[in-house]
């Protein structure tokens, strides 16, 4: 089996980690690829070393060692290629993670191929002016649209197979797969106003979004809080589900309402 590790080392801790989760996967026989960069770090390992693009396209799964970020970051890229992505938490709350830093033990059943994949929904934005595709993106948390660099309101149009959804003047609004809703429902509460409710939409629908400010304050597009978009006057967000789904590894049993309950618990302490 063919694995490659992508380790977060700005994260405390993990290149200690990624040299444990190495000696594990090669000891149990796995070929495993470390970008060339990391080569200084990891030289004594058993590891093998090539650039990015090279290291994904190798692999039979991705691993990414650091917190959510680096997993969702890690694992869209391997949805790309089809690839199936195991996270191992090495940050705070791992919500996405599928093992945690004392479980690598559990790595044996990755060799071993004993797991089950989680696939993910993604949505693709795609954002249009006058009829041009200007650029287009896939996200596996939430596509936000937010006010620019001053602090001032928005206008928010969102319409949903030609009929109006909403018209709101606002911060900005979130779009969100089944996967960011939960982790808005832990950060925020939820949907708990009675003005301005979440709405669900089916998978089949294609959301067109319009965001409108003055010509000194361009409203802003965020796709996985990784990657911004100025939406210049006219632009048309065009919001439905992706083609690609992410893959997820689960080495454990758990369910979800175990996870949501262990890492509200581990929230609170």
């Amino acid at each position: 089996m063919v694995i490659s590790v992508f380790p977060n080392l700005n994260n405390n801790g993990v290149s200690e980690l990624a040299f444990d989760v190495i000696k594990i996967l090669t000891d149990g026989g796995a070929d495993v690829y470390v970008q060339n960069e990391y080569k200084p770090i990891f030289k004594s390992t058993k590891a093998k070393f090539e650039n990015f693009d090279k290291a994904m396209s190798l692999c039979d799964c991705a691993i990414a060692i650091g917190g959510d970020g680096t997993t969702l970051n890690i694992a869209k890229k391997a949805a790309f290629l089809n690839k199936s992505a195991l996270g191992i938490n090495a940050g705070r709350l791992g919500f996405m993670s599928g093992i945690e830093r004392d479980e690598l033990s559990l790595l044996t059943k990755l060799i071993n191929k004993e797991y089950i994949i989680d696939e993910r929904a993604m949505l693709k934005a795609t954002i249009e002016k006058d009829g041009e595709v200007l650029s287009s993106h896939h996200c596996l948390n939430d596509i936000v649209v937010s006010r620019g660099n001053f602090a001032r309101l928005i206008d928010v149009t969102i319409t949903c197979d030609g009929r109006s959804v909403s018209n709101m003047r606002s911060d900005g609004v979130i779009i969100s797969t089944p996967t960011g809703s939960t982790a808005y429902s832990m950060a925020a509460g939820g949907p708990d106003s009675l003005m301005d409710r979440s709405i669900i939409f089916s998978a089949d629908k294609e959301l067109i979004v319009t965001a409108n400010n003055d010509q000194n304050n361009s409203p802003i597009m965020t796709v996985d809080g990784q990657e911004a978009f100025n939406l210049t006057p006219g632009c048309q967000i065009h919001i439905k589900k992706s083609d690609i789904t992410t893959k997820l590894i689960k080495l454990k049993p758990e369910n979800f309402y175990e996870v949501l309950n262990k890492k509200i618990i581990e929230r609170r302490v």
